[in-house]
């Protein structure tokens, strides 16, 4: 399966950037490998049957993203929520 795009909320793109070289680029590193196989994450909440399969969650030492598979003809990532 080919990478598909990544696009960020506003806000969670200002934070990767106010993170230290190293741990953006840990981020960076994640969300690539994200791109590359968006079910390798885990669901958000395996507990909770209404949350969405499509919502997963990256987590890395600096930072946890969630991120929706949005599919579809042109499919992508949304990643909108950064804990750091």
């Amino acid at each position: 399966m080919p990478a598909i795009p990544v696009r960020f909320a506003s806000h969670v793109g200002q934070k990767i950037r106010e993170l230290p070289a190293p741990e953006r680029e840990e981020v960076r590193a994640a969300v690539l490998r994200a791109c590359e196989n968006p079910w390798a994450w885990p669901a958000a909440d395996k507990d909770d049957e209404e949350l969405d399969e499509y919502v997963r969650v990256i987590t890395t030492s600096a930072a946890i993203l969630h991120y929706v598979i949005i599919p579809g003809p042109n499919p992508h990532l949304w990643i909108f929520i950064i804990l750091a």
